[in-house]
């Protein structure tokens, strides 16, 4: 049935950015030995990856400063980056660290390969399912609303006050003081 299909994709895609963030995790706490503060200075994970592809083992930020201006990152991100690496307390990594790298950067370029398919496949298919919606917020945002609520039943069974707060991130203490684990409402 098509749409426990599309439904089930929904899900997939929750799967996939959980899995995107704990790779991205991954590749922080191996490249932490090489540049501890680049984590705290590029925030978007998809940012940080291709800064570290960018500057990979090399120690001297100046080197590459015009190979991260290409679309990756800000100038003001380049000129902070470039004066964090000329002072940070890391190390080169060894070859081993370096493979795991490039593993775990590989294995992040797949999900995102994978959650652009699934994406696509979910939006092209949203508009049958769910036109109204669809015309309202547009199929990307109408496809996630059917993934939080699991399902257009669901959907359709929300309270009006309920439904503004469909996905958001729930804050605790912990979060508030840096140390997030993020946890979706239901």
């Amino acid at each position: 049935d098509r749409y426990n299909l599309i439904v089930n994709s929904n899900k997939y895609l929750q799967k996939l950015t959980t899995e995107y963030a704990n790779a991205h995790s991954k590749l922080c706490r191996i490249y932490h030995a090489k540049f501890p503060e680049l984590e705290e200075l590029v925030v978007d994970p998809r940012q940080y990856k291709s800064a570290v592809r960018v500057i990979w083992n090399e120690m001297d930020m100046t080197m590459v400063n015009d190979e991260l201006g290409n679309g990756i990152l800000s100038s003001n991100q380049i000129i902070t980056i470039s004066v964090a690496g000329s002072t940070t307390s890391g190390r080169p990594l060894s070859d081993e660290e370096l493979a795991k790298l490039d593993d775990t950067i590989i294995y992040m370029d797949g999900l995102t390969v994978t959650q652009t398919e699934l994406t696509q496949f979910v939006e092209e298919r949203m508009e049958n399912l769910a036109p109204n919606i669809c015309a309202i917020v547009g199929p990307t945002i109408a496809a996630r609303l059917l993934g939080l609520a699991g399902g257009l039943d669901e959907l359709s069974k929300i309270p009006a006050c309920n439904f503004q707060v469909l996905g958001q991130v729930k804050g605790n203490a912990s979060s508030r003081a840096g140390m997030s684990s993020s946890h979706s409402k239901p």
